[in-house]
């Protein structure tokens, strides 16, 4: 691979860094808008699938096999119907910070747990090592090191929602790959999105019945935002790294994801986490890169 084309893919990368990075902070400011996070999410997949739809009328892949059908249907369940709920609910409560250092951090340990687990594998002592920071870290980031966290129960739902985000993702990881192996990504994509999103739209027309939604042009900016580049653009300039890239150097981009969160919810909302909080992150991120040597 030329060096142009290296610097190419990591710019493409970089930009799939800052795209997923600012979606937490686009969200957050929907939601302080009062929009209603399920809404939110409802929003960005009846974007986001009427893009895929296009795509499999254009393409015409060939359809699930009867076999995959509910494999697609759970990974759509905990990939989409549920997941961004959580997710939303989880930046509601905690802050667009905390939320992205807790999903993006704690999902590639969530995965060696999996992996772990599923394959019978021996842990080693840097691997159990790598395993405790990670969880002192989360336990730093969502506490701030205080105790007097148990009063903030916003915070410590918050931060749940986002450990239940990580295990989520994890699964969808795990048990995605055959899929993804028999049925290309983007159309392995396509399939899971629109099926995902019908499984949401029940929960939606409920949220909205049940507590209003305000239909602020925040709301209609997240919806684009979050539907067009964060689910299409970003999965696809994603996929295009990993043709040319080493998986794990891709991988590790993913650390630099709650750092753009950080830095534009401190720019743009004015919200900043506690110094123990970045101390926990960093710590995360030094158990996280532990693990990852395997």
């Amino acid at each position: 691979m030329t060096t142009e084309r290296k610097t190419f893919l990591y710019l493409m990368l970089t930009v799939t860094i800052i795209i997923w990075g600012a979606s937490f902070v686009l969200a957050d400011i929907a939601i302080r808008d009062g929009s209603s996070p399920t809404m939110i999410a409802m929003a960005r997949f009846i974007v986001a699938s009427s893009i895929f739809a296009g795509y499999l009328l254009l393409k015409r892949p060939k359809g699930l096999a009867k076999e995959d059908r509910r494999m697609f249907l759970f990974l759509a369940f905990i990939g989409i119907g549920v997941y961004y709920i959580f997710q939303y609910y989880g930046v509601k409560l905690a802050g667009a910070s905390i939320s992205a250092i807790i999903v993006m951090l704690l999902c590639p340990v969530t995965i060696f747990a999996i992996s772990v687990f599923k394959y019978k594998e021996k842990v080693t002592n840097g691997e159990k090592l790598g395993l405790s920071l990670s969880v002192i870290g989360c336990f730093l980031v969502i506490t701030d090191g205080s105790f007097s966290f148990v009063t903030n129960l916003d915070v410590i739902i918050g931060g749940l929602f986002g450990v239940v985000c990580a295990v989520f993702w994890a699964v969808y990881t795990v048990a995605g790959t055959k899929v993804v192996k028999k049925y290309d990504p983007m159309t392995s994509t396509a399939y899971i999105t629109i099926m995902g999103t019908l499984m949401l739209a029940p929960i939606a027309a409920a949220d909205m019945v049940l507590t209003g939604q305000s239909f602020q042009p925040s709301f209609f900016v997240a919806a684009l935002y979050l539907g067009v580049l964060c689910t299409v653009v970003g999965y696809v300039f994603w996929f295009k790294a990993l043709t040319g890239l080493d998986a794990r150097a891709t991988g590790s981009m993913l650390y630099f994801e709650p750092v753009v969160t950080i830095a534009l919810a401190w720019v743009v909302l004015g919200e900043m986490i506690g110094w123990m909080s970045a101390v926990g992150s960093v710590i995360t991120v030094v158990g996280v890169v532990i693990l990852s040597r395997r």
